[in-house]
């Protein structure tokens, strides 16, 4: 493929990893603590993880011989990566924000007005 963003994407391209390479980068190493972040299928996130350790942005780790345990970390190319989190973070921020969440014993499905000046965004660190 000529594309650089086609590319990209076929390392990278389905959702699950973007969101494994977010937790990763923010010290979460091994499968369960993954799993428990993510509310993702053991089944899945096997899958991913084979995935990103082939394309070469995790590396696998022995930390347990008995039972037989890895964790995952980052390497130089999964690094390289963060600014492309970052700049979806910030995207998501700006163009996706989430919903208003309504107060308590509030029934109506109108939109709420926001206070003052503009509602805060949540901020993600990677």
């Amino acid at each position: 493929m000529a594309c650089p963003i086609a590319r990209s994407l076929e390392k990278v391209g389905e959702w699950w990893s973007m969101l494994i390479l977010r937790d990763v980068g923010r010290g979460m190493t091994r499968f369960d603590e993954l799993q428990q972040s993510l509310g993702i299928g053991s089944n899945t996130l096997t899958r991913r993880l084979k995935a990103l350790v082939d394309q070469g942005l995790l590396e696998r780790r022995k930390y347990s011989q008995r039972p037989l345990r890895y964790a995952y970390v980052l390497t130089p190319v999964g690094r390289d990566f963060r600014p492309v989190l970052r700049a979806l973070i910030k995207w998501g921020n700006k163009h996706a924000p989430l919903p208003a969440k309504r107060p308590a014993g509030r029934r109506s499905s109108a939109p709420r007005r926001a206070a003052a000046g503009r509602a805060r965004r949540p901020t993600t660190r990677i």
